[in-house]
């Protein structure tokens, strides 16, 4: 709960008009996901992303969300911060961040390496998780092109191996510009966990919509966490 509280302290003070922070770029996005074959395993979710340049080749950036899980009526809160450097062919960071679900907190951290053109993004991370006091690795993959500029497909594989919690997730993705702030995605993929609720190898859907704003229209990268990888519990 400390870790989380200094988290979100640093997050205020960096955000701080007294900075001068040049904002680079953000978004919003509403989500829901679910097991196919049980849709009350489900998850709703409402994040927000920002990005403030320092100097030309360094920004910091804040993921901020929170989801609700509704077959065990929990409710997570998630809060990351990002250190980004640009001076490179490509966008290199690392990430601290917390995770709030059912009174605990876990912790995460790690390094992400990415790259964005007008063609394709690609971006890979690997981190260790805390989990009940238990530690472990996180990590994933992803990639997106564009078919034509407002329509695009990508693949993403994320996996969480951590004492008392082991999961990945495959994704195929489908989004569509509506307009040029506006995203309309979905998602079908494969999740497989070992936990108390949900174990195997299970088909889940999502979809989404994103509004983005900013001279980047958007972040340099996803947003972080152990429970991104869960559709819905």
């Amino acid at each position: 709960m400390k870790t989380f509280a200094a988290v979100s302290a640093m997050a205020l003070v960096l955000a701080s008009p007294a900075l001068a922070l040049d904002f680079m770029g953000g978004n919003v996005t509403l989500g829901y996901s679910g097991l196919k074959n049980d849709m009350d395993y489900s998850r709703a979710s409402l994040t927000g992303q920002a990005e403030f340049g320092i100097t030309p080749a360094f920004s910091l950036q804040t993921d901020v969300g929170v989801s609700k899980f509704f077959e065990v009526g929990e409710t997570e809160h998630n809060l990351t911060l990002h250190g980004i450097w640009h001076n490179g062919p490509a966008d290199l960071g690392v990430f601290y961040g917390g995770e709030r679900i059912a009174g605990d907190t876990k912790d995460f951290y790690g390094f992400e390496l990415g790259q964005q053109t007008e063609v394709f993004d690609v971006e890979l991370y690997v981190g260790r998780g805390e989990n009940f006091g238990w530690d472990g690795i996180m990590g994933g993959v992803s990639g997106r092109y564009a078919l034509t500029p407002q329509f695009g497909l990508g693949l993403a594989y994320d996996r969480a191996n951590i004492e008392r919690l082991d999961m990945s997730r495959v994704a195929l993705k489908a989004d569509y510009a509506v307009r040029p702030d506006i995203t309309l995605g979905a998602e079908i993929g494969s999740f497989r966990a070992d936990l108390n609720d949900v174990w195997g190898r299970e088909t889940y859907v999502g979809v989404n919509a994103k509004m983005s704003f900013g001279a980047q229209g958007g972040t340099s990268f996803n947003r972080r966490g152990l429970l991104n990888i869960v559709p819905g519990l």
